[in-house]
């Protein structure tokens, strides 16, 4: 029997999918390995029907018992915390991976430097396999979702009389931090402009408690747009999967779209790294300023631009 490897994050949708290409090159590069990975519930769904991974363990059901009959021998820990080390610790792993940092050698045995060059977060986070001589099989993120996602997809498309070949764009104007909020009003102007200029199908989306935030922004809006039902996470990616673009904030919808191969563009605040976030390629483009006063007019010259480059060379 090969190794086990546990593999935690904790943090939110997005940092869960910006691990999965680490898992793909831990399956690789130790083929006979048994994979976990310990994060929050709200993330278990995207992690499910990953074929890299044995099994999803969720920090809310207290799950070190289970996580020692699993058998680890090795845990890669992306929190750097006092519960994270916890687990990383108590896990039974004899090697035990984390980034250098005070107080660390607490909970680890294998604590290299992480090289601030590497610009996307996937590539950062792929160096923590170096101490395991396990090289990395590309930066793409996965996320896979069942035939059922796929059609309810579908079924909202037609029934939005959105046919196969459209441009349809996803656009997600929504964070729970306020320094990354752009007006909604604004979103509704740059959705009108993508119908006009570019006979766009406009997806507004919204998870639990946004719905009202979104229909203002709809409300604002002077052209007809589509507003998506309550959709899972999986659903997510099958309607992206169908998407020509990805619009909006620097947040989960943005991850998702990435990996179901979906170009995207991103509005970020200063606080936020684009070099960070978004992947490297023509495929992914952003504009940066302060949110409360970054005008229509800085956005829509990007994102106009953006669009007829992808148009250019295809999606």
């Amino acid at each position: 029997m090969g190794p086990g490897v546990l593999v935690i994050v904790f943090k939110g949708i997005g940092d869960v999918v910006l691990t999965t290409p680490l898992l793909r090159a831990l399956k690789k590069g130790l083929p006979d390995s048994r994979i976990y990975f310990l994060t929050k519930k709200a993330s278990r769904s995207i992690l499910e029907l990953n074929p890299n991974l044995d099994g999803v363990f969720c920090r809310e059901d207290s799950p070190l018992g289970a996580i020692r009959r699993a058998g680890i021998d090795i845990s890669l820990d992306f929190m750097r915390s006092s519960v994270s080390g916890f687990y990383s610790l108590f896990s039974g792993a004899s090697k035990r991976l984390a980034f250098r940092y005070a107080g660390g050698r607490l909970f680890y045995n294998l604590m290299p430097e992480k090289r601030e060059a590497s610009g996307y977060t996937v590539l950062d986070r792929l160096q923590l396999l170096g101490p395991l001589g396990i090289a990395s099989d590309g930066a793409q993120p996965d996320l896979f979702f069942r035939p059922a996602n796929a059609a309810r997809a579908e079924a909202f498309l037609a029934a939005g009389a959105v046919p196969p070949g459209a441009f349809t764009v996803t656009l997600d104007i929504t964070s729970p931090r306020e320094h990354r909020r752009w007006a909604p009003e604004l979103f509704g102007r740059l959705a009108d402009q993508l119908a006009r200029a570019f006979a766009a199908k406009v997806v507004f989306l919204w998870g639990p408690g946004e719905r009202g935030y979104v229909e203002a922004a709809l409300a604002a809006a002077k052209e007809p747009h589509l507003l998506a039902p309550d959709f899972d996470l999986l659903d997510l990616a099958a309607l992206q999967r169908r998407a020509a673009l990805h619009v909006g904030l620097s947040s989960g919808p943005m991850h998702v779209a990435v990996s179901q191969g979906t170009p995207t563009f991103t509005i970020y605040a200063p606080q936020n790294s684009p070099l960070s976030w978004s992947p490297p390629g023509p495929k992914h483009a952003w504009v940066q300023g302060d949110l409360a006063a970054l005008s229509f007019d800085a956005v829509w010259e990007k994102l106009g631009a953006h669009i007829k480059a992808l148009q250019g060379g295809g999606k």
